[in-house]
Formats: structure tokens, C-alpha cells, sequence
């Protein structure tokens, strides 16, 4: 795993050198993001990680893949597979569907660690400038799962800087999971919990196609029962590069 973090980084550069190429009908979108812990939906899944993604867009349909690679020791690497397509109903209202395959390639079934799982989602977001309320529903067919997460996003100029913007989003979620725990022996694993927070980012564009952006993460869960041990609030923070050619 750790050869797609070395690949994504020699492919960004590359990316930059050829910033002045004619727009192609495709647009390739990699990113190489570093985590002081990863949080999904509430839930601290591990500690500092790198986190290389690659994704191709063709008009409103995209594919790509999406890695967290932890440097901590004992903690498992993920993989994500995903598609989606985006409706754009009108110049502000948009319609979102995706499917993700997720695949935790070093998970031992025999401990209680899911090997995969995968979901689907819609959503909608209306962009009425400078906020972006949206709402999303996803489903995890093996963890039987369902999540509903709403947040409103805003967007400002960075006073004095035009080539950086200070984006906030504010967000709540709730999640209900049948079978936490598919791949172990025993009875289904049930967990009902919800989830807040906030994330401040500023990203800064170092070229027509390259931004580089910090952002800062505050999350609370409640309700998660001790079966988890999931802390109930978190604090990370987030830098990364996003080239596009």
C-alpha cells in the first residue's frame, strides 16, 4: 500500500509541470492528504494516517478510489472504491448518487474486524451563495446500516489573499447499524449513535490546477455504547495537495 502514496506523489508533480496543457474532455483529480487521526462519521477508525485518492470525472459522472494509509503501527490500511453521478436539476439544485465498495485488505474476520462492506448513497445540496445547506442517506448492505448526515457549508475570501477562501461546514449525522460486526462468529452486533461537528478549511491555489489546502476537525458522538469505545469528541487537523489535469 505504501507504493500508492509514492505513485500519487510523483503523479502530482507531473501534474504541475504540465498545468499549461489544452483542457482534455476528462478531468483526473489526485489528492495526497495528511490526517492526525481519521474520523469516520463520529468514529475514530485510527490515528495519523496518509490519505492518497485518485479520481477521474467525465461531465457529471466520476470514479476513483480513496486510501487511508496509517503510519501508527498495528492499525490497518482501507481502500475505497466508488462511482457516482450528479443530477444538476437547475444552476443552484443538485441531485447525488454514489455507490463505494469499501475493502480493508489486512482485517481478520476471526478477531471481529470487517474484511468489507458495501453502500450507496443520495443526496441533494442547493447552493444559495454564500451557503450550501445539503442532506445525504447512505446504506451499508453488510453492515445493515443507515445513515442520514445534514450540514450547511459556507464559503468567504480570505481578506487580502485571492487565491485562498475560508470554508466552513457545520454538519449532524445519525447512524443505526443491525450487524456491526459481519465477519465474526456470533450474534449481530448492534450500535445506534449520532454525531456533530464542524470543519474550518482554507485551501490555497499554488498553480491554475494545484491547491493547497489546512483545515481543522471538531467532532462529538453520543450515545455510542461502550462496546465501541469510541471517545465522544475529537480534534484533527488535516493538510493536503489536490492537483488536477
Amino acid at each position: 500500500m505504501k507504493k500508492i502514496t509514492l505513485f500519487l506523489a510523483a503523479l502530482a508533480t507531473g501534474s504541475v509541470l504540465s498545468a499549461a496543457d489544452p483542457v482534455p474532455a476528462y478531468t483526473v483529480t489526485t489528492d495526497f492528504t495528511y490526517t492526525s487521526e481519521y474520523v469516520f462519521r463520529g468514529i475514530k477508525s485510527a490515528g495519523d494516517s496518509f490519505q492518497p485518492s485518485v479520481e477521474v470525472a467525465v461531465g457529471n459522472f466520476n470514479a476513483g478510489f480513496w486510501s487511508n494509509q496509517p503510519i501508527t503501527k498495528n492499525e490497518d490500511d482501507e481502500i475505497d472504491l466508488y462511482t457516482g453521478y450528479r443530477w444538476n436539476v437547475n444552476s443552484r439544485f443538485s441531485v447525488e448518487g454514489a455507490a463505494t465498495y469499501y475493502l480493508y485488505p489486512e482485517a481478520k474476520g476471526s478477531l471481529g474486524q470487517t474484511k468489507d462492506t458495501s453502500e450507496v448513497s443520495i443526496g441533494s445540496s442547493y447552493d444559495m451563495a454564500p451557503l450550501t445547506p445539503s442532506l445525504f442517506y447512505y446504506h451499508d448492505f453488510r453492515l445493515k446500516s443507515d445513515t442520514v448526515q445534514a450540514s450547511i457549508g459556507h464559503k468567504m475570501p480570505v481578506g487580502g489573499v485571492n487565491s485562498a477562501t475560508l470554508e466552513t461546514s457545520v454538519f449532524a449525522g445519525t447512524v443505526r447499524m443491525r450487524d456491526g460486526a459481519p465477519d465474526a462468529a456470533g450474534a449481530p452486533v448492534n450500535e445506534s449513535y449520532s454525531y456533530y461537528g464542524v470543519d474550518v478549511s482554507i485551501p490555497y491555489k499554488l498553480a491554475r490546477n494545484a491547491t493547497f489546502t489546512v483545515a481543522g476537525h471538531y467532532v462529538r458522538n453520543e450515545n455510542v455504547t461502550p462496546l465501541t469505545g469510541a471517545p465522544k469528541e475529537k480534534t484533527w487537523f488535516t493538510a493536503g495537495i489536490t492537483i488536477s489535469f
